[in-house]
């Protein structure tokens, strides 16, 4: 017993000692010392850790594993979106800052993405069609070249090592993902393919950092665990904006793509599955073989191929239906306006991992962690949540139980938008910069844009960046109407420098997802296992919740921003998400909050 003692009493001062000599600041703040706690003290191999922006949780979560990590551990890293990638370089380019004036070690952390990121022959002109079918569009060379490389290498210090310690070196202050794909792209002489290089690196590597693809989809988390060679037992997987896997939808196609295909390559068996079940109720398994599947995607390629070398710069629909089937054996298909794919048991998306030292789910959109762990197939995870003491002070959550402030579906008229009109425009006039307004769809972003008299409104296939540039260059402040799942609220930012320009995030209804008969059929299915009440819950409220914690984080990018978030919905008493939150009873004393909580800040 005695023994046992003192090897977790080492451990545990070995372990804040390694922190030490890692964490990039001088201090722990308040949330992160919780968050690297907490990891330090996980007696469950998995970890739901719920922090706000501004907690400082990368730098916590990143110094906390690289001081717990043993001999041979490898340490991965899933990220949403490419973007996201940069706040972990960004950390542990302050690590190996310090290691290098302390003469200690620095790190590597090798970025598998995907080809059309890093390939030197990809231009603006042939991106989406390279991304469909990779190498076979070009005549390259750069294989040759990187696999005379590889032969130089294979004597002595392996291709490996040399291109993780190209890396290593190139992590400091200030470089994001960008920079050091750049490095492997154009710094490193006669590498030839970088993203062979970047696979070459993954034998070696015990940092790596990729998307949720390389985690989703079986073929290729087979072929990112095979070249690692990893070992599960001695892995501690990180999952960061972990609430994006809790959702129940796996993928969806418009009978419109499906028609293109056809119109491609002609009849294929995939198609004519497909066809017979467009409009028809129910649950459907997919009755689809490898061989047929495999058919059809050379198909979309020889015809991509094709209309390439002619000249053309289409994507293929072939190619579309294909990946959209890709995950047909774990998913049930409807057929309601759209073919969607909905996972058989969420429960079941996290078992290809679960057998890891350690797994860290991480987001700031957490809440509640009951239900995410539950909808995740981990309800005896260690969970914590953080609150960041600055965020606190520097952001105002208002809710309403105002009885005429509901998008509630068949409660929706005209009254209703024009009191939602007037209600938005009492607060906008004590809002000191631009106002971000959410909707729950396209068709009320449109309404509300009209009421509100802006010409700042998000459309359906509108070119985004040239939208938001628009945005920072006015000079009023700008009331900016948007839909709660369109382009602005999946990680645009509106920033200037460092600073974001939106003061206030208003949701104008909770966005719940639009009813449907598919989604009352998966509904009914997830109800055999969760009963009634949670599947509802965890397919509606659970949604509604991930959605909207999204939007509002447009406002928030950092821990210095100051603005205020709005819920115009009286449905929110409902839901635990806002632990800070202060209800009104109307706009009026909506508006004495706000006009005290800029006053404070200076800002009105």
């Amino acid at each position: 017993m005695n023994s046992e003692s003192n090897q977790g009493r080492n451990e545990f001062v070995n372990f804040w000692e390694r922190l030490n000599d890692i964490f990039p600041y001088h201090n722990y703040r308040r949330e992160q010392f919780a968050i690297i706690s907490a990891i330090q003290k996980a007696t469950n191999n998995v970890l739901l850790i719920d922090a706000e922006t501004g907690s400082g949780k990368t730098a916590a979560v990143l110094s906390a594993i690289l001081s717990s990590q043993e001999k041979n551990e490898k340490i991965l890293i899933f990220t949403k979106m490419l973007g996201q990638m940069d706040a972990w370089f960004r950390e542990l380019g302050l690590i190996n800052d310090y290691n290098r004036k302390t003469n200690q070690s620095i790190y590597s952390l090798v970025p598998l993405v995907g080809k059309s990121h890093v390939c030197p022959l990809v231009t603006k002109n042939n991106r989406k069609q390279f991304t469909q079918i990779g190498c076979p569009l070009f005549n390259c060379s750069h294989n040759k070249a990187f696999h005379l490389l590889e032969e130089e290498y294979s004597a002595g210090k392996t291709l490996s090592n040399f291109v993780i310690s190209q890396i290593s070196d190139f992590i400091k202050k200030g470089v994001g993902l960008a920079e050091v794909l750049w490095l492997l792209e154009n710094r490193i002489e006669n590498i030839g393919c970088p993203y062979l290089a970047i696979k070459a690196a993954l034998k070696n590597a015990n940092l790596v950092i990729t998307t949720y693809p390389f985690l989703l989809n079986p073929k290729l988390r087979e072929i990112l665990f095979e070249n690692m060679d990893i070992d599960l037992a001695n892995t501690t997987i990180v999952i960061d904006e972990a609430h994006n896997l809790a959702k129940g939808d796996f993928g969806e196609l418009s009978y419109r793509a499906l028609y293109r295909a056809v119109n491609e390559i002609g009849h294929h068996p995939a198609f004519e599955m497909l066809q017979r079940l467009q409009g028809k109720e129910g649950l459907h398994k997919l009755d689809i073989d490898e061989g047929t599947l495999d058919d059809l995607r050379n198909s979309g390629k020889q015809y991509l191929l094709n209309r390439f070398e002619q000249g053309h710069r289409d994507i293929s629909f072939t190619l579309k239906v294909s990946e959209f089937l890709e995950n047909h054996y774990s998913c049930y298909l409807t057929s309601d306006k759209k073919f969607t794919l909905y996972l058989k048991d969420p429960r079941n998306i996290l078992n290809s991992i679960k057998l890891s030292k350690q797994m860290i789910l991480l987001s700031g959109t957490f809440r509640p962690l009951k239900h995410f762990s539950d909808f995740l197939g981990v309800p005896d995870a260690n969970k914590i949540i953080v609150l960041s003491e600055k965020l606190g002070k520097n952001r105002i959550v208002l809710t309403t139980s105002d009885p005429e402030l509901t998008m509630k579906y068949h409660g929706r008229s005209t009254e209703r938008y024009l009191h939602y009109r007037k209600t938005i425009k009492h607060l906008v006039d004590v809002i000191p910069g631009h106002t971000l307004v959410f909707t729950p769809n396209y068709e009320l972003t449109a309404v509300f844009a009209n009421l509100l008299k802006t010409k700042f409104v998000e459309i359906p296939n509108q070119p985004i960046t040239k939208f938001i540039n628009e945005v920072k260059k006015s000079e009023e402040k700008a009331i900016v109407v948007a839909p709660a799942r369109g382009k602005i609220s999946e990680g645009i930012e509106i920033v200037q420098g460092d600073r974001s320009l939106i003061s206030a995030v208003i949701i104008a209804g909770l966005p719940f997802p639009p009813p449907s008969r598919s989604l009352r059929e998966i509904i009914k299915e997830y109800s055999k296992f969760w009963g009634d009440v949670r599947a509802t819950n965890y397919m509606n409220y659970l949604q509604a919740a991930v959605t909207m914690r999204q939007c509002l984080g447009r406002m928030i990018r950092s821990e210095n921003d100051i603005g205020s978030w709005i819920i115009l919905d009286n449905r929110i008493s409902y839901m635990d998400v806002f632990p800070r939150a202060i209800e009104c009873k109307n706009s009026y004393k909506m508006v004495e909050r706000l006009k005290f909580f800029y006053k404070n800040h200076k800002m009105s």
